[in-house]
Parts: C-alpha cells; structure tokens; sequence
C-alpha cells in the first residue's frame, strides 16, 4: 500500500507520495494452493509520482504495485509511448488512463493533475473517473488523498474538522502541506501495531501555469532531503 496526496491551491498543484513497495510471502498449503504469509519491505525507492515528457501533466499512484514482473512505473512509460500525444490535455490524458489502466491495474487508484489554458484539472481515476477540483461549476481548491489514509483522514476530518483555507494558501505552503501529510502518515506508522507499508523519500512533483518542476525526487534530486 502507499499514501499519496494532492494538495490544489491557486497557484498550482502538488503530487506527493511515499514510496515504500511491500509485499507478502507465498506459501502453499497441504491441499496444494497458494497463499500469501506476512507482510515485507521489497523497496523503500519505488516511484509513485511521475510527469509525463511529453505533456506538463502528473500522475501519482497508489494500489498494486507490481503485476506480472512490471511496475506501476514501467506501465506508465508504456502507456506514454503507446497512448498518449503531445497535442493530448489533461482531459485526455486521464480518459485514455482510465482506459488502460484497469485493462492491467484494476485495483490501483491515480490522481491525474494539469493545466488547460490557465484552469487547473484534478482528476480521481479509478473505478470512475471524476474531476474532483469543480463545485457547482466553480473551481474548488482542496487536499485530496488516497491510499494509507487513516492518519490523513483523522488528523483533517476529523470532529471538529481541521479548518484549513486551500484558497489563501500559498504554493510554497502548499508544498509543505503535501510534504507534511505523507511524512505524519509515516511516522505514525512506526508506532502502530501493524505493518509499516509507508515509508522511503517523500517525492513532490509541482505544476503550476506556466511550469512542471520536481520540488523533491529521490533520483532527479538525490541531494534534497
């Protein structure tokens, strides 16, 4: 499991995710079939965020990680490759990944986020494929979250609700805001009583207007911390 999030303000958009992959030991049993055994860390470097070359559009995942020896990672360069156009929007990037998708990954769950000519579009693609960023026609600024969510959930919804104005808040704090909740949901995770399936760098890909920039990645920009 991970913990991603994406926190929307007016001045641009922020994807973070852990990136901690796990994995559980198959064993069979005496009437011959298999079944997983325990929970283990296979990779605290796994890629979970990722901006796509040909287009200033993100995408960050969280779900099934691996699935017949390929990554999440690996599915997305194809599906860039194969599907998706320099002259594709935001819009159409998201259609098309709901399409491929969950012909490979039917229990994996992405947030796409970009621009078209200055509105920013946040989608939550999954079972369905909503744009989450829009209320009554207007844009709505937020944080939204999948994944390990628990920590996330009870920290902001919780009763009363933590009051937080995504329209006043800077990008700048907005970056941190992101980086803050995967890094809460990590740390209380130490402490559970369950396994720890959060964890590795924090990576943050910002998009803005006029720009797509990684504030933090554990390749790209080894030296951030």
């Amino acid at each position: 499991m991970s913990i991603m999030c994406t926190v929307y303000v007016p001045e641009g958009i922020v994807l973070a995710a852990d990136s901690r992959m796990t994995g559980s030991m198959m064993i069979k049993t005496p009437d011959g079939k298999t079944q997983p055994q325990g929970m283990f860390t296979m990779s605290d470097n796994a890629q979970k965020v990722f901006l796509l070359s040909k287009v200033k559009v993100g995408i960050s995942s969280c779900g099934l990680a691996v699935l017949d020896g390929k990554t999440v990672s690996d599915y997305l360069r194809i599906f860039e490759i194969e599907e998706v156009s320099k002259q594709d929007t935001v819009t159409d990037v998201a259609k098309k990944l709901w399409t491929y998708a969950f012909k490979y990954f039917p229990k994996a769950h992405f947030f796409v986020c970009g621009y078209e000519e200055e509105e920013p579009f946040v989608y939550d693609v999954a079972k369905e494929l909503k744009r989450i960023n829009m209320d009554n026609g207007r844009i709505r600024y937020a944080s939204t979250w999948s994944g390990e969510q628990e920590a996330v959930t009870k920290l902001l919804n919780s009763q009363p609700p933590t009051p937080i104005d995504h329209n006043m808040m800077p990008l700048r704090d907005a970056i941190d805001f992101a980086d803050f909740l995967i890094d809460v949901t990590i740390k209380l995770q130490r402490f559970e009583m369950k396994p720890k399936v959060c964890g590795g760098g924090i990576d943050i890909l910002v998009l803005t207007k006029d720009d797509a920039f990684w504030h933090r990645h554990k390749i790209f920009k080894p030296e951030a911390k």
